[in-house]
């Protein structure tokens, strides 16, 4: 799935990163800025959270009959972000082996996924963990 086609993600304006370090990012756009002239609270948890989902999609491409959904979310802006903002994710205590198999013998997971967000001089502006609930629909 491409999460930057998801309807409220193309109206957000969500692109996949043009640095190939991170995963996704938004652009620099004035649209964004909050009343500090930074990049709102709600765009930032915007990219987070699509980039968790993009992290997973990726992560389970070959797995064509899970339905994914987020549980809980825990979140701390760091810095003021300005300019562009650029993502990345990772598992949180459990692998790629781990969730398999509790999906296989168990037919759901529950797993983290923490999100980092940083500006172009890649500072740490946004960091985040998604509690995702994940169900085997056969």
């Amino acid at each position: 799935m491409d999460v930057t086609k998801l309807a409220f993600n193309e109206f957000v304006g969500l692109k996949f990163s043009d640095n190939s370090d991170y995963l996704l990012m938004l652009e620099n756009k004035p649209e964004y800025s909050n009343h500090l002239n930074t990049v709102h609270a709600s765009a930032q948890f915007a990219l987070a959270e699509a980039t968790s989902g993009h992290f997973l999609f990726r992560e389970f491409s070959e797995l064509n009959d899970v339905i994914p959904v987020v549980r809980k979310v825990e979140l701390k802006y760091r810095k003021q972000a300005t300019g562009k903002i650029f993502s990345t994710a990772r598992f949180i205590d459990t692998s790629k082996t781990e969730i398999i198999k509790s999906l296989n013998e168990k037919g759901r997971v529950l797993l983290s996924v923490e999100v980092s967000l940083f500006d172009a001089e890649n500072t740490l502006v946004m960091q985040s963990v998604f509690e995702w609930f994940i169900s085997v629909t056969r």
